[in-house]
């Protein structure tokens, strides 16, 4: 995966964290407090303040892809892609 395909999931995930979050039914904190990231981390990305960083891309991904619903909003909003699906090694659930 190209420099430049990481960038932009990583902008497309920071648009689209706060649906993600709110499906999810957390708030910054429980997210954050879930992830081993601050709750101000959440609110900067989620608020434009701060790009989101590869490494925060990686734990969203994985943790969001454990739920079904999630990981198919993630799949209309191009962020589950087969790149992505390949490259952390995803396979398609079983349920």
């Amino acid at each position: 995966m190209t420099n430049e395909e990481k960038l932009s999931l990583c902008r497309t995930m920071a648009s689209n964290l706060s649906t993600l979050r709110e499906k999810a039914r957390l708030t910054q904190d429980e997210l954050a407090d879930k992830l081993g990231l601050s709750r101000q981390t959440i609110s900067a990305i989620e608020n434009e303040k701060r790009d989101m960083q590869w490494s925060t891309f990686t734990v969203l991904i994985m943790y969001f892809a454990a739920n079904q619903e999630i990981r198919q909003i993630m799949v209309a909003m191009r962020i589950m892609t087969d790149n992505v699906e390949k490259f952390f090694n995803i396979g398609t659930p079983k349920y």
